[in-house]
């Protein structure tokens, strides 16, 4: 069936129906010739068309009528029983009014009857094209319509609901009962367990979520949709159920229950998420653009109205809490003698009254005792509406006087003016305050933060420095205690031990990481005293804190540094030991104890000449001490190992200043393996060039011995055979020359000179050319190259084209833009041969030794060139080289 929003001019998905296979297939191909946008697959059967369907997206059918097992008016039944309104056209040779008439009954879309030639195809296309675009267009208007009517219907949710459960709930059962969605929840994340655990849910669920287990991790259960939207914050989507790989922790449960595709969608509001839907819907694709629209707007709208929930679940608490404050609350009605409206029990109890009822309705001049503060307060309330803080002698209920506290602010509601406050009790405060002047004098001027407690912890003074320092004026701090300043940096045990110090009457002195008011951390070093009264009981405590901050960095810096510098050192894949001038061990990396099989403690004991075997003590120190500060020192010597046995080293030394004093840092590389590898090819050598010596001494003597009965022979007899023998014994002798210069020179080259190309070739070209045959030198100039080596490739190549080019055959040396070529008038190298002409022994002639080439390449590869092997513009063969160096590159 076709996804709904498709796409109007996009591709077009048909099946072609049809019990005759070639008439399918044709009808296919002309379709796809008429109309580029159509991609037509065929079944011949209806049964087999129904199983295609379920298996893939199609956006039209097309169906013979006369069919066996089930004609085709029997499968548009099944079809639109099935797939509702999917476009379908009865494309029959077999037509008549009476089964047209049954189409239209059965809901067909189009009705064509078969005819001869190709023009039918375009009559065809074009019903296809006609069918899907209105087919298109009326599921676009639907599922507009849909989208329309759930986003409506949750909206209208949103506003009613009251609490977060019942806007999960209510989000869930709208979705749910949309079409094509099958089942909808909301999921928690949870950051610690990086699991996504259900909140609400509705629709065809039947235990899914009880037998699931979805994270936000990288495990296969957080790969769907739902852990990527956790970690992206952005809607995720999985099209194809059925056949996903990064489904399979759930698909088998999700199959069950007919979901076909899923989406997830994060919901966020002011970045804060508050959860994650999940929609599953009943066919696959079902989450186009206009789907994901629909859910990106769904989201947004569901986030919002939680983050009000929340807001409006918070208030009551607030509200709750407020009720309970220790401080004083109340609301009172604008003017110099505004009434009391709304009051806390903290409040009746400041003013010692027996309940709130006996505040509320009193006029606020009742409680003040300077009606300079009282007229003072109402008139900047009433004209400037600012926040206004101050402290304020009070007269309570029954005649007594206090200090308070007071903030008040002016409040506008449904266009009444209030105004409210808030007032704390201070007494206590302001008469301890008049003790702690007396020492005030002595510290004001002090670089130092100070601060005074009383023997609670509460703040009764701070000095301006204090202010400076954490940005807290002494209003705000004093009546706080000193937590108002904890960093989060220390522990409760670092707390409880300064506590039990000063508690004892001891002096408490440390470094401590203190938070300013606007967030920045400072460091200080801070000496806490205990103040004794006349009575032996501690009344005060004194803090005395220096800005430490800048050297605290410094220490942190060194010590981070230190510690990148110390995990280089650690995972160094070479052993590290650093020594002094007489070479006692002073560190060492795990590199260092992994290969030498001591413990670190055993190696930090040791002088390096212990380990080493190469040199002694003495040759080590005169190593040491010519080496000037700042180089380094090469050289390869073997190291002892706990057990006694020894093992090759690369060893870098380099001599360093540390202060005043003189250290050498040893860098060591175990080469066993390198040094196996160099004495196995050492051994190869050997054995190669006992192989050589076979082959150019042994090899040639029988062959000389041949050589010499076969001319006799010859002298005495003239027969074919003998012919014969003498070409196999040239194409022997030619097969070990060409050995020999393969195994002899190598595979690379040590020394490169300017060699003047056009020379080199017209010498090799004396050695190797019949008379008939022509050599055109089309360069100029000299290239980098071993001459040796460059005129054995040149000297093959020039072979080669004589071999299969003739004695007329004509041979060109040109220069390429970074390399040069050679090529002939021959008869070429076929295509399929090109790929092999280098391999050792391939040879397209009989009497060809399959040598010459691969020498060539040997000599290429020496040089750090590119050979290739194509067709020259006569016909023959052309080897090109590049990479070629030239005396001013």
């Amino acid at each position: 069936m076709s996804p709904a929003g498709k796409d109007p001019s996009g591709p077009i998905r048909v099946l072609h129906v049809d019990d005759t296979r070639d008439l399918a297939e044709i009808a296919a191909e002309f379709l796809e010739r008429q109309e580029d946008r159509l991609h037509v697959e065929t079944a011949t059967s209806a049964h087999e068309g129904a199983d295609r369907l379920s298996d893939a997206d199609f956006d039209c059918v097309i169906s013979d009528y006369d069919m066996p097992g089930m004609d085709g008016l029997e499968f548009l039944e099944a079809i639109r029983e099935e797939y509702g309104s999917l476009p379908f056209i009865l494309y029959t040779g077999k037509g008549s009014e009476e089964v047209a008439s049954k189409a239209i009954e059965h809901g067909v879309t189009d009705y064509l009857q078969k005819e001869s030639g190709s023009e039918q195809y375009k009559i065809l296309a074009n019903r296809v094209l006609n069918a899907v675009r209105q087919h298109r267009a009326t599921r676009r208007a639907e599922n507009l319509e849909r989208i329309n009517r759930v986003l409506r219907d949750v909206d209208q949710a949103l506003v009613r609901a009251e609490t977060r459960d019942e806007i999960e709930t209510r989000v869930c059962e709208i979705i749910s009962d949309a079409d094509p969605y099958r089942f909808a929840w909301i999921g928690e994340h949870d950051p610690n367990s990086q699991t996504v655990q259900p909140r609400a849910a509705a629709g065809v669920e039947s235990g899914y979520l009880d037998s699931i287990e979805v994270t936000t991790d990288e495990r296969s259960t957080g790969a769907g949709p739902t852990g990527r939207a956790v970690r992206t914050r952005d809607l995720e989507v999985m099209q194809q159920i059925p056949e996903s790989d990064e489904y399979e922790p759930w698909r088998e449960d999700a199959l069950e229950r007919g979901y076909r595709s899923s989406a997830a969608v994060p919901l966020v509001y002011d970045y804060t998420m508050y959860g994650v839907l999940n929609v599953y819907a009943d066919r696959t694709h079902a989450f186009d653009e206009q789907e994901r629209e629909l859910l990106g707007e769904l989201a947004e709208d569901i986030a919002y109205a939680l983050s009000q929930a929340e807001i409006r679940s918070r208030q009551r608490r607030y509200e709750r809490v407020i009720r309970n404050l220790p401080v004083g609350i109340y609301r009172t009605t604008p003017g110099e003698t505004g009434r009391v409206v709304d009051a806390n029990p903290a409040l009746a109890e400041i003013f010692d009254a027996e309940s709130v009822d006996e505040i509320l309705g009193r006029e606020a001049t009742t409680f003040y005792k300077d009606f300079e503060d009282r007229t003072e307060l109402s008139r900047r309330l009433k004209e400037e509406g600012v926040v206004w803080e101050r402290e304020l002698r009070q007269e309570t209920l029954s005649g007594g006087e206090i200090w308070i506290e007071v903030t008040a602010m002016r409040t506008e509601e449904d266009g009444d003016v209030y105004f409210d406050g808030i007032i704390r009790e201070i007494t206590e405060r302001k008469e301890r305050e008049q003790q702690l002047r007396l020492f005030r004098n002595a510290v004001e001027a002090s670089g130092h933060s100070i601060y005074f407690t009383d023997s609670n912890g509460t703040i009764e003074y701070v000095n301006p420095a204090f202010e400076e320092t954490t940005g807290y004026t002494a209003t705000e701090a004093i009546g706080e205690n000193p937590r108002l300043l904890q960093s989060g940096e220390h522990d409760k045990e670092f707390y409880r031990e300064m506590w039990e110090t000063i508690l004892a009457g001891g002096t408490w002195r440390d470094e401590i990481t203190n938070m300013s008011k606007n967030g920045d951390t400072y460091d200080a070093d801070q000496t806490i005293a205990p103040v004794v009264g006349e009575s032996g009981d501690i009344e005060h405590f004194v803090a005395v804190n220096a800005d430490v901050t800048e050297q605290k960095e410094r220490t942190r810096e060194l010590a981070r540094s230190r510690e990148r510098w110390r995990a280089l050192f650690e995972s160094s894949p070479d052993a590290i030991v650093v020594h002094d001038e007489n070479g006692d061990v002073l560190e060492v990396n795990n590199r260092s104890v992994e290969s030498l099989e001591y413990s670190r403690a055993e190696l930090l004991s040791m002088n390096v000449a212990d380990l080493d075997t190469g040199l002694t003590r003495n040759e080590l120190q005169d190593v040491w001490e010519s080496m000037d500060v700042g180089k380094r020192f090469k050289a390869e010597t073997r190291l002892r190992r706990q057990d006694g046995s020894t093992f090759p080293v690369e060893v870098w030394v380099m001599k360093i200043e540390l202060g005043d004093e003189l250290r050498f840092l040893a860098l060591g590389r175990d080469i066993s393996e390198r040094k196996e590898y160099e004495h196995e090819l050492e051994r190869h050598n050997e054995r190669l060039e006992d192989i050589i010596e076979v082959i150019g001494h042994d090899l040639r003597s029988p062959l000389n011995v041949v050589e010499g009965r076969l001319e006799l022979l010859q002298e005495e007899y003239r027969n074919e055979h003998l012919t014969a023998i003498r070409h196999a014994l040239d194409r022997c002798r030619a097969l070990i020359e060409e050995l020999l210069v393969l195994v002899r020179e190598g595979t690379s080259v040590t020394e490169c000179e300017p060699v003047d190309l056009a020379d080199v070739t017209e010498k090799c070209w004396q050695t190797v050319a019949p008379a008939g045959a022509c050599l055109n030198i089309e360069t100029e100039g000299a290239i980098r190259a071993d001459g040796d080596r460059l005129r054995h490739l040149l000297e093959n190549l020039l072979r080669n084209a004589v071999e299969h080019g003739g004695e007329d055959v004509r041979v060109t040396v040109g220069t390429l833009a970074g390399g040069f070529y050679v090529e002939d008038t021959g008869s070429g190298i076929p295509v399929d041969d090109r790929d092999r002409v280098f391999e050792s022994g391939f040879s397209t002639t009989d009497l060809g030794t399959g040598l010459g080439l691969a020498i060539v390449e040997q000599v290429a590869d020496a040089h750090d060139w590119d050979i290739t092997v194509t067709e020259s513009a006569a016909g023959g063969a052309r080897f090109d080289v590049h990479g070629v160096a030239t005396p001013e590159s």
